[in-house]
């Protein structure tokens, strides 16, 4: 399996309230997140986020209504945001 580090995201609308990922960067590749979330359920690759010395792995989450999207696990520390999030735009 491939692993990955995220280091861009890509929302509808950067300003936007929503926090709704559309697109991630890769190796200097962007990827849909419908793409992404293939390949971590496929078992092709995983992802993860490392900012300012934090590491955190990317899962897929399936909510029971509406559409799968990916987030950050917590960290070891317990810290829940999603350091997606806080990535820049691509």
């Amino acid at each position: 399996m491939n692993e990955y580090r995220i280091t861009h995201i890509r929302k509808p609308d950067t300003y936007s309230s929503l926090q709704h990922i559309t697109h991630v960067k890769y190796s200097g590749v962007i990827h849909t997140r419908e793409e992404v979330i293939r390949l971590i359920e496929n078992g092709s690759a995983s992802f993860y986020v490392s900012e300012q010395g934090e590491y955190s792995d990317v899962n897929v989450v399936r909510p029971t209504f509406g559409n799968p999207y990916i987030k950050t696990a917590p960290d070891a520390d317990g810290e829940t945001r999603d350091n997606l999030l806080s990535l820049p735009q691509c």
